[in-house]
């Protein structure tokens, strides 16, 4: 083989070497070209959102009810604090007791009720029926005890220790 025959060949090979390598890189440009479309696709389908608003007004719309439902439910706590507030000073707890306060003579008429709250605070009220008289009581109650100027029956007691155990 001559000199320019081995040169026209071993041009030919390079000339034959780089056309493969552009094909072969013209393929890969096509190929990503193809996914970066169909990246594109998805891409707008979901800045879009289901009725055509952007992801971006969504989130703000999401954003905006989170904060409202977030508003909502510290005032719903603040109610239901108040509310527990004032079931502690409720009346939850009552006995009632019926007993014959004169032998033979009150056909078991005469009634005693506690009522309390949950700290045990509250009154009780008695009534004492005889024949032809009927006479009714308070007296208060404080953390489960009468106050010192009052003395409670036994039945009252009774009543109050019912109360106390109720709940």
């Amino acid at each position: 083989m001559s000199g320019l025959s081995r040169a026209f060949s071993t041009d030919f090979m390079l000339y034959a070497a780089a056309g493969v390598l552009i094909l072969i890189m013209l393929g890969l440009i096509i190929n990503l070209y193809m996914e970066l479309s169909t990246i594109k696709t998805r891409y707008k389908r979901m800045m879009e959102g289901s009725e055509g608003e952007s992801i971006e007004q969504m989130l703000a719309s999401h954003t905006s009810e989170v904060n409202e439902i977030a508003d909502e439910q510290r005032k719903t706590q603040h109610k239901l604090e108040a509310l527990d507030e004032l079931v502690k000073s409720s009346i939850t707890r009552v006995a009632v007791i019926h007993f014959d306060a004169f032998e033979k003579t009150g056909q078991g008429l005469s009634w005693c009720i506690a009522l309390l709250d949950r700290n045990n605070n509250g009154v009780i009220l008695s009534s004492i029926c005889g024949l032809e008289t009927e006479r009714s009581y308070v007296k208060p109650i404080e953390d489960g005890r009468v106050a010192d100027n009052y003395k409670l029956t036994r039945e009252e007691e009774q009543a109050l220790r019912q109360a106390m155990k109720s709940l």
